[in-house]
């Protein structure tokens, strides 16, 4: 695959990324061929704020559930860490929301405290009654949506140390990055009994998002990168080389 990618990409003039780790990657390839990255966008409008309290021992899990990484990531995390988190606080609810949850995650709602709702007509209300939202994904590339949606509408989140790379956000400024499951536990139970850090951290990673992620400054990243990429010297070469093989194309006819 690396192979692959770096025979396309010296067919362009510019490659870009959607994260700076991807960038990153691509730089590292060696290849003699500009290249830039420009964030996914989030809609902040959309997902703002929620205007009712949330409930304070409520959690949530946002994402498709035919999806093998969420699946993965969900059936490691009611297996050993939530049970941790519960001998806690008890009280603590785990609700999976996604379409077309697998059997095995079916089975998760047998688990104390935890809800399995398969397909919703929108999101938005759960994460909105959640203290905070985890992503821990073993698995993940490129950018999260469902981070920047529930930082968006001013939901704490609690994610893992490779999905958290898809994000232009600070760990513990604007989110809480785990790796084991100590940590998990630590990260979430740090959330539900500090009310005073939920409010920091979902007012940062907010914030983060409207300068960070906004469709607005996502879109004027891309504009400027295709107005460098009309401007290198092999693109009007090219260009120059496209309208001369027109021009005796016409005058041959």
């Amino acid at each position: 695959m690396v192979r692959e990618e770096m025979r396309l990409a010296r067919r362009f003039d510019l490659c870009t990324a959607t994260t700076r780790a991807e960038w990153e990657t691509l730089n590292g390839y060696g290849i003699d061929v500009a290249t830039d990255w420009f964030p996914n966008g989030v809609d902040a409008d959309h997902f703002a704020p929620a205007t009712q309290a949330y409930e304070p021992d409520s959690i949530c899990f946002v994402g498709r559930m035919d999806y093998y990484p969420n699946q993965q990531c969900m059936l490691d995390f009611c297996a050993n860490v939530l049970p941790a988190i519960r001998a806690s606080r008890p009280a603590t609810r785990l609700f999976i929301v996604g379409a077309d949850p697998s059997a095995a995650v079916k089975r998760l709602a047998a688990l104390p405290g935890v809800t399995v709702t398969g397909s919703v007509p929108d999101v938005r209300p759960f994460l909105h009654r959640c203290a905070l939202m985890v992503a821990p994904l073993n698995i993940a590339r490129g950018t999260q949506n469902k981070i920047l949606e529930g930082m968006a509408a001013g939901v704490p989140v609690v994610t893992s140390k490779v999905a958290a790379g898809g994000v232009d956000a600070q760990a513990n400024e604007h989110f809480l990055v785990a790796t084991t499951t100590q940590e998990y536990v630590s990260a979430v139970l740090r959330i539900l009994e500090d009310p005073a850090q939920r409010d920091r951290l979902a007012r940062a990673g907010r914030q983060r998002m409207l300068s960070h992620h906004s469709w607005p400054r996502s879109m004027a990243r891309l504009d400027a990168i295709i107005d460098r990429c009309l401007q290198s010297p092999s693109t009007r070469v090219r260009s120059m080389m496209c309208q001369d093989a027109r021009t005796a194309g016409a005058l041959k006819n």
